[in-house]
């Protein structure tokens, strides 16, 4: 079997390839995913509402020539709220500045390539209908840069790839699914130390504060929300 074999009904909208109806065929979008890295053609799970986000005369050339070249640590130190009004204590434990980028977690570094797709494909396994894309890069987190997504606030699309293919090398975590405002993510070394779970609430705070506004407390009780969690969920508002 090919990857022709599991592909349904496509249609192009210019940079990327589209499911004409629903795309619920895990196994399928596993071994896609599987292909991606050889194919450069990379499965992403696009709901319905998200296509006003996506640019078909999108040019990625640029995007993506940037997206290296990002310095991830120092963008989201620049977008680290410095303090919030909806909890008093919500930097808790850290102050105003940005702690800085989590550590990886022991068992990325031992990672096969199996194991995050086996993730990818629980994630996909979640109830919804999604349509399949089909974009001419090799790893998920270039999605994003790929297709112009214009679904985070204040984000633009090259930077949020980065700070996805940092995701991906420290802790296995692969887009999955890509709404108008949301981006879900599956996550196959989730960090589970505290001092991890702690840097990593930030990291996400400084992405998309909207998500952890959703929660009530302090940085440390949405660490504690983290810890072992293998689906990371962002939406803008």
């Amino acid at each position: 079997m090919t990857i022709l074999d599991v592909l349904p009904a496509m249609h192009d909208r210019g940079t990327f390839a589209l499911s004409r109806a629903p795309f619920d065929d895990a196994v399928g979008y596993g071994r896609l995913l599987v292909a991606a890295p050889a194919a450069r053609r990379c499965p992403v799970l696009v709901a319905d509402h998200a296509l006003g986000s996506l640019h078909p005369d999108w040019d990625p050339a640029a995007a993506l020539a940037r997206v290296p070249h990002c310095d991830v640590a120092a963008v989201l130190a620049e977008r680290y709220p410095g303090g919030c009004v909806y909890h008093p204590d919500c930097l808790a434990p850290f102050g105003a500045a940005f702690p800085g980028l989590a550590p990886p977690t022991a068992a990325a570094a031992l990672l096969r390539p199996d194991e995050v797709v086996t993730a990818a494909v629980e994630e996909a396994e979640m109830l919804g209908e999604y349509l399949l894309g089909l974009v001419p890069v090799a790893r998920p987190a270039d999605v994003p840069a790929a297709v112009g997504w214009a679904g985070a606030e204040r984000w633009d699309a090259a930077t949020v790839s980065a700070v996805l293919r940092s995701w991906e090398d420290r802790f296995g975590a692969v887009l999955v699914r890509m709404g108008r405002a949301t981006l879900e993510l599956a996550v196959a070394a989730p960090p589970w130390e505290r001092s991890e779970c702690l840097a990593i609430a930030a990291e996400h705070y400084a992405f998309c504060d909207d998500t952890y506004r959703g929660n009530p407390g302090t940085l440390r009780d949405y660490a504690n929300l983290l810890r072992g969690a293998t689906r990371w969920s962002f939406w803008w508002d």
